[in-house]
């Protein structure tokens, strides 16, 4: 039975998640499916347990460690091996609903559809929430070529790679997935790539459950995430200029990286570092042309907290925190 989705399942150490991941993909009621999980040199019970599953369609293949530079080389290793007509990413510590596949794959009857995304949940501990998504149709649509590069330059991505599905086609026509040596990612440069071949369709159904843990690369790195993001755009901008001319993208070229600095103030702030927040927040306000007003709102915030000493972030966070325990929507979980 060839598959229909190619799973890839990047492990390293994840003997707490990965079972409830591969339980939720032996779940779908698709069942043409293959799992491949790609195991970064586990040191921990991770190997066993995934191997305790007795079924042909997982293929597990151990690896030597390689680490977060080696993320985009064990992307396309699997992506090679693949013979889904879809890829579809799911890390070993997240899990998808068991309706994923049947809900996404139709999508696809649309050829010019390269990507399909939709709502993803993060999951702490015992609480899940699903947060609202911040973009226009426009941007979670890709409609016209190239606006989902509205977000992404912007330092936001709109994509949520926990519900992310690829046309496999138009992922080999851009070389694979993209990982640049300075980024420990994939997903923002392959994406963004995408985003010049054709269409996404975004889907408003949960699609994935995204766990946010202490050992999670974006917890841990966010600050060298995002200066690498900012090279990235440069780079990207640079080599595409002619094309992102042609899609009319001027403006946010001209002021990409707006919500980047404002992030990296936020950082700042809550690291007591006034002087470098309030150079972050500035370097923002300068880039403020193409984002909203609430946005907007977070940098003069951000500004307030540089000038007068405050850790606005975690007065902020106190007040979302706040909003979402009165109307978060309720979840049913594995």
């Amino acid at each position: 039975m060839k598959p229909i989705v190619s799973i890839i399942t990047p492990t390293y150490n994840q003997e707490k998640y990965i079972e409830d991941c591969i339980k939720s993909v032996l779940g779908q009621t698709i069942k043409e499916w293959e799992m491949i999980i790609i195991d970064d040199g586990s040191t921990d019970d991770t190997p066993s347990i995934i191997r305790r599953f007795d079924d042909s369609r997982i293929v597990y293949i151990p690896e030597a460690h390689k680490g977060i530079a080696g993320l985009g080389e064990n992307y396309c290793n699997a992506l090679n091996r693949s013979r889904g007509e879809f890829i579809l990413i799911l890390e070993g510590d997240d899990y998808i609903p068991l309706n994923r596949l049947e809900i996404q794959i139709p999508v696809f009857e649309d050829r010019s559809i390269v990507l399909s995304h939709g709502r993803y949940a993060y999951v702490f501990d015992e609480k899940t929430v699903i947060y609202p998504t911040l973009f226009g149709s426009d941007i979670l649509n890709n409609q016209p070529l190239g606006s989902a590069l509205k977000g992404f330059l912007q330092g936001f991505n709109p994509v949520g790679t926990q519900s992310v599905m690829v046309r496999k086609s138009a992922l080999l026509e851009m070389g694979g997935f993209t990982q640049p040596p300075y980024l420990p990612m994939v997903d923002y440069p392959t994406w963004m790539k995408l985003s010049l071949i054709g269409r996404f369709m975004y889907i408003p159904q949960l699609l994935g459950y995204w766990r946010r843990h202490s050992f999670s690369i974006t917890m841990n790195m966010s600050e060298q995430i995002i200066n690498g993001y900012m090279k990235y755009c440069d780079e990207f901008t640079s080599f595409f200029n002619d094309k992102l001319m042609d899609l009319s993208l001027e403006k946010f070229v001209e002021n990409r990286g707006a919500i980047a600095y404002l992030s990296l103030a936020w950082i700042k702030l809550s690291n007591g570092d006034w002087e470098q927040a309030l150079d972050f927040v500035k370097k923002s306000w300068e880039r403020k042309e193409t984002v909203s007003g609430s946005f907007k709102m977070k940098m003069i915030l951000a500004m307030i907290g540089a000038y007068l000493h405050i850790d606005t972030p975690r007065f902020f966070k106190g007040i979302m925190k706040w909003v979402y325990q009165k109307h978060s929507e309720k979840i049913v979980c594995l």
